[in-house]
C-alpha cells in the first residue's frame, strides 16, 4: 500500500488476535465503545511501527505535545488503510453481528 511517498505494508504490523479481542468484548462495552478499545489497544501493541511510520510521512519524530496531530495522521493514514484491512478488524466485524446486531454491507469495505 503507497501513502504519499512512502510505503507502508499491513504486515509491518501485529494483530492481537481472536481472544484478545474476545477478552474486550466480554467486558460488556457498547459497539462504538468496543470498536474503539480494540483499535486503541491495537494501536498500544503497534506503537513502535506507528511511531516509525509517522516518523518517515512527516519527516519528525513524535512530540510529548502534538497527540492531537498525531491522533489525525492515525486517523487518516492507519485507521483505514491499514486497519481496517487487517484480521483485527474482520473479527471486530464477527463479534459486530453476533452480538450487536451489526449488519455488514459493501459501503464498509470502499
Amino acid at each position: 500500500m503507497i501513502i504519499g511517498s512512502n510505503i507502508m505494508l499491513i504486515e509491518n504490523y501485529k494483530n492481537l488476535g481472536r481472544e484478545s479481542i474476545n477478552e474486550i468484548l466480554v467486558q460488556g462495552w457498547k459497539q462504538i465503545e468496543f470498536i474503539e478499545i480494540v483499535f486503541r489497544e491495537w494501536a498500544k501493541l503497534n506503537q513502535d511501527a506507528l511511531d516509525k511510520d509517522y516518523n518517515l510521512q512527516k519527516g519528525f519524530p513524535r512530540q510529548d505535545g502534538d497527540i492531537d496531530q498525531f491522533y489525525l495522521w492515525l486517523v487518516d493514514n492507519i485507521y483505514l488503510q491499514v486497519f481496517c484491512k487487517s484480521s483485527d478488524n474482520t473479527i471486530v466485524k464477527e463479534f459486530c453481528i453476533e452480538h450487536f446486531d451489526y449488519e455488514d454491507s459493501e459501503s464498509l469495505h470502499r
